[in-house]
């Protein structure tokens, strides 16, 4: 018998922990500006912080939008890996990772649960965008910054960019006279988890250098332990390098080539059963989950595929190459091009039944291959107007299969056993309608091309000294080129032989009807079809070749910005803009649909949002409130059989608030806070995949075999209408020659869903994450020690919940890892 157990439970008074006060978030400061009027000559508490958020240097407080932003040296200081860690300190980003998939969201505006789906939230990685999630697995390291741009970037960023924009900044060659560098060493003693990363600058001459910077992680333990295959849940281990060269030949002309390669790679499954209901919401006291230790964060998982017990895992390995020319034409004008290749191959492999059984299990092997160019210039037109134009061209080759193996023996004999216990049916004629049915795999595949080309601008007109304004627009055209298929295939994922015509097609009369589309040249044998019919009703086999989607789309974005004073800026900024449309990975052409079926449509924005910047000596104040309309938003929802329901619902309202404050209390203590509040319902969405408390009997419609409800007027999945995170910074001078910085951090993230279904039964309560770091620096020598303690409270939540496939009212969820103790030392010269 395999269990795994929530170590968790073991920590507990394990450390006692006496804490003064925190940390510096993203308001912390990016870079000390030259003074550029009176406010910043005078107001010496507060940094001026720059950013990039609209392809120049400002001060991020010019910047008419929602932005934060997030120094290498804050990444570091609070242990944030990737994604995913960034968003516990930045409110209204949020990356919770899937049990396939992960999806990136700002303000509620996320991808979905499908590979397909073009990216809601652009992420960028010095100035190269990056189409999937996957090419972000080797997460941060040698980072320059980190931007997060809240509402839609459809003009100067584009790419679907409609929930906002990451734009990544890693560290450049610096032309110093000086070898330079820095590395530090961290271990985690609670996971097991040991870190080493650094970087090197290493000038050759006056006019070129190269950076030479890597990372490795690796994390040996888990939030849980697997008894059965002694192994804990989940290990991870990445490594990734990168080298980049400058060449600045003359004052007018720099080019930049960087190279970058990782590896990202876990092994196990921490999916935990947690409960199993019936119709009437009662607990199913003859589950067979409940031999697995169901709720009581005990697991028994029986990993790999095709049934076998070798060990969930997932693999991406990933490289990308960019080259970045600038060149001054003239003080006045300034040519930039930006060339990229990004690519990644992804491998998984998921025990998806969550019981010591090899019941159904699934796999990925996915690449992905991307070329992109960006032209941009800028003109200083006069004094008070300045202009940008560019042109955008993408081409990328995206390919995926995914496998779902079933056990059909175990799967029918599991659907008759309760007969068999009440008396209804024999045994024996149970076992032989089991044994009748063969294992197969559905082998799921979309190869897909995509081209995109654009041509964008942008004008900035100061009209006096307070007011200015600026206007956007750009044009996208798209090509997707697709074939996609399902097809069955044996469960060592060969398709069926080509052998012409169906066989026995007469054993099929009353499960499909005459002249269903199957794959020319492909067989699907009686039995293999009869499986797929259970397990997925209505679902054909087919094969559609040569799919054409073509878009047009026209984005604009305006805003205007008020310097009412040296202490206030106003601004008020509109955009509106489209995400592409494209095919289903996983369409299964259920009750025949056909090819056109195969398509989910785009997506569309307008939002708006106002704003205040304040600056005062010791003190900043920026608040923006927002809303936005999204129509035929694109959605992706489990079906709690093998599949998923995809299709765009009508329309959506996001209202809300973001606040952000920093206040310089003293010369040694910071305080920091960050909160947003969203209010993110659908309009109108009378076609929703219900989920298991709204439909508990899996009615369906009979004109599509869906189960249907209304989620007009819900907040969308995974959505909390209130964020927060709120630091402190204090820095004592134990000597002349040492510093001890104290930093602690709370986040909050009040209730919400944790499944794409929106299931009320697993919403997650209102929670709170402590964060601390004790940090001892040698201000002469160049080196300092930390002790990090991240969730300090050991606080237990939902990061995900999800159906149990072809179990009714059966619900697993992942397990969070608690308190983690971390070990620093850091050197540079």
């Amino acid at each position: 018998m395999k269990i795994i157990t929530n170590k968790k439970s073991l920590r507990k008074n394990k450390l006692a922990l006496a804490i003064s006060a925190s940390l510096l978030l993203s308001g912390g400061a990016i870079a000390e500006e030259a003074a550029k009027d009176a406010k910043v000559a005078k107001a010496l508490k507060i940094e001026v912080i720059e950013v990039t958020a609209r392809k120049k240097i400002e001060s991020i407080q010019n910047v008419p939008m929602s932005v934060n932003a997030m120094t290498g040296q804050n990444i570091n200081d609070l242990g944030i890996n990737d994604l995913d860690d960034l968003s516990t300190f930045v409110p209204g980003l949020e990356q919770p990772t899937l049990a396939i998939q992960s999806r990136l969201s700002i303000r509620g505006v996320s991808s979905g649960d499908n590979a397909s789906f073009e990216q809601s939230v652009g992420t960028y990685a010095d100035g190269v965008y990056r189409g999937r999630m996957n090419q972000q697995r080797a997460g941060f390291f040698d980072m320059e910054r980190v931007e997060v741009l809240k509402g839609p970037q459809v003009t100067l960023y584009g790419n679907s960019s409609v929930g906002g924009a990451i734009s990544m900044i890693t560290k450049r060659p610096e032309l110093d006279s000086e070898v330079t560098g820095d590395i530090t060493v961290k271990y985690g003693i609670e996971y097991e988890h040991s870190q080493v990363m650094g970087g090197v600058n290493i000038p050759l001459g006056d006019e070129f250098a190269v950076r030479i910077a890597g990372k490795y992680r690796d994390q040996a333990s888990g939030a849980a332990y697997n008894h059965y295959n002694q192994q804990d849940s989940i290990q991870a281990k990445d490594d990734a390098f990168r080298i980049g060269a400058i060449w600045e030949p003359s004052d007018n002309l720099s080019i930049y080539l960087r190279f970058e390669q990782g590896n990202f790679k876990t092994i196990g499954n921490n999916l935990d059963p947690l409960m199993h209901l019936n119709t009437d919401f009662t607990n199913k006291n003859d589950s067979p989950l409940i031999a697995l230790g169901m709720g009581d964060d005990e697991l028994n998982i029986g990993n790999g595929a095709p049934f076998t017990n070798g060990p969930d895992f997932s693999l991406v390995e990933n490289d990308e190459t960019m080259l970045e020319i600038v060149y001054n034409i003239n003080d006045k004008i300034t040519l930039t091009s930006i060339t990229g290749s990004s690519n990644y191959d992804f491998t998984q492999a998921y025990d998806v039944d969550i019981t010591p059984l090899s019941i159904i299990d699934t796999g990925q092997d996915e690449t992905y291959e991307q070329l992109s160019q960006e032209l941009r210039l800028a003109i200083d037109v006069t004094d008070k107007l300045d202009l940008l134009v560019g042109l955008y061209y993408q081409d990328d080759e995206f390919k995926n299969d995914f496998y779902s193996d079933f056990n059909m023996p175990l799967i029918v004999g599991g659907a008759l056993a309760p007969a068999v216990k009440a008396g209804l049916m024999p045994a024996e004629f149970a076992a032989g309608l089991a044994a009748d049915v063969s294992p197969f795999s559905r082998h799921a595949n979309l190869d897909q091309n995509t081209e995109v080309a654009a041509i964008f601008a942008q004008i900035d007109y100061e009209f006096t000294d307070k007011l200015s304004m600026s206007l956007g627009a750009r044009y996208t055209e798209s090509e997707k080129t697709a074939d996609q298929s399902i097809r069955l295939a044996d469960v060592k994922h060969v398709d069926d032989p080509a052998m012409g015509e169906l066989k026995d097609y007469s054993t099929l009369v009353g499960i499909v009807k005459a002249g269903a589309p199957y794959p020319p040249g492909t067989v699907v044998l009686p039995d293999y079809f009869m499986g797929y019919q259970l397990v997925a009703p209505g679902g054909t086999p087919h094969a559609y070749t040569d799919m054409l989607r073509k878009e047009e789309h026209s984005m604009f974005q305006a805003s205007v910005r008020y310097q009412a004073n040296n202490e206030m800026m106003v601004y008020a900024n509109w955009a509106n803009g489209a995400k592409a449309g494209g095919f289903d990975l996983l369409y299964e052409a259920v009750g025949g649909t056909g090819e056109e079926g195969a398509e989910f449509e785009d997506e569309s924005a307008n939002a708006f949002e106002v704003g205040v910047k304040l600056d005062w000596e010791t003190v900043r104040l920026n608040i923006g409130a927002f809303y936005g309309t999204y129509d035929d938003l694109q959605v992706s929802v489990f079906n709690g059989s093998v599949g998923f329901n995809v299709g765009n619902a009508a329309s959506s309202i996001q209202q809300g608030v973001d606040v952000e404050l920093i206040w310089v209390a003293t010369d040694d203590l910071r305080i920091t806070a960050n909160a947003e509040y969203l209010d993110f319902t659908y309009d109108e969405f009378n076609n929703a995949s219900c989920s298991f408390s709204e439909n508990p009997l899996g009615t369906a419609n009979p004109e599509n075999n869906r189960n249907e409800c209304d989620w007009s007027g819900q907040q969308l999945p995974w959505v909390a209408k209130y964020t927060s995170v709120i630091a402190a910074e204090h820095t004592w001078e134990v000597s002349s020659d040492y510093n001890l910085t104290n930093m602690l951090s709370v986040s909050y993230k009040s209730e919400h869903t944790t499944s794409s279904d929106n299931e009320i039964l697993t919403k997650q309560d209102g929670y709170a994450l402590v964060h601390y770091r004790a940090t001892l620096t040698s201000l002469e020598n160049n080196w300092h020690v930390a002790l990090v303690v991240s969730n300090v409270l050991d606080e237990s939540y939902e990061l995900y919940t999800s159906k149990i496939p072809l179990n009714s009212g059966a619900f697993a969820h992942t397990l969070n890892e608690g308190r983690e103790i971390t070990l620093e030392l850091g050197y540079n010269f």
